[in-house]
C-alpha cells in the first residue's frame, strides 16, 4: 500500500512539473519555488492568440497597404492592434496565421508580412461577383517582429461586415503562438 502512495506522489510530481514548466522531464520535486514566486515560468504560461476581423468594407486599397481589421473576436495578450492592423511578436517562437479575405472588386493578391517581408501569399480569385480566399501558414516570428496582412494590388475592396446574423462577407486574420523558440 505504502508504495502504491509513493507511486502515485511521484506520478503527480512529474505530472504538475510539466503543467508548471511546459516541459516534459521536470519533476515538481525539482522546481525552485523562488522561481515560481518570481514570475519566471510565467512567461511560458501566457497564451498568445489574437482573432481580428474587419467591421467595415473599405474600397480604394492601394497597393502594399496594410488592412486593418477594426475589431477582434479575442486577443490574450494585447499584442494584435486595432489601430493599425499589426500584430507585434512578444516572444521568438513558432506561430500559426490564417486569414480570409472577401472582396468583390478584381482578382488580386494578399500578403503576409513579417518586418516588411513577404512570408506567404493568397491569390482572391474575381469570378465576377463576390469571392474569397483563406490562407494560413506556420512560420518562426522573432520577438518584437512586425506581422501584418498587406494588399499587392491597386485600388481594390475588402469586405467587412458585424458578428450579426446575416452578415454574410467578413475578412478575418488570426494568429497564435503554437510554441516558443
Amino acid at each position: 500500500m505504502e508504495q502504491e502512495v509513493y507511486r502515485r506522489l511521484n506520478t503527480t510530481e512529474r505530472v504538475l512539473g510539466q503543467y508548471l514548466t511546459g516541459r516534459n522531464n521536470t519533476n515538481l520535486a525539482g522546481l525552485d519555488v523562488l522561481a515560481l514566486r518570481t514570475g519566471i515560468l510565467d512567461a511560458q504560461l501566457k497564451p498568445v492568440i489574437f482573432s481580428a476581423y474587419k467591421q467595415s468594407s473599405e474600397s480604394g486599397i492601394s497597393n502594399h497597404v496594410t488592412i486593418r481589421f477594426e475589431r477582434t473576436y479575442i486577443n490574450l495578450g494585447n499584442h494584435y492592434h486595432t489601430e493599425n492592423g499589426i500584430f507585434i511578436a512578444p516572444v521568438t517562437g513558432v506561430y500559426m496565421f490564417h486569414w480570409t479575405i472577401v472582396s468583390g472588386s478584381s482578382d488580386f493578391s494578399t500578403q503576409l508580412m513579417v518586418d516588411g517581408t513577404p512570408r506567404a501569399s493568397a491569390y482572391v480569385p474575381y469570378p465576377g461577383g463576390v469571392d474569397s480566399s483563406s490562407a494560413m501558414a506556420i512560420i518562426e516570428v522573432n520577438k518584437d517582429d512586425h506581422v501584418w496582412i498587406q494588399i499587392y494590388g491597386s485600388s481594390e475592396y475588402v469586405y467587412g461586415g458585424s458578428t450579426s446574423i446575416g452578415s454574410y462577407y467578413q475578412s478575418t486574420f488570426s494568429g497564435i503562438l503554437l510554441q516558443t523558440s
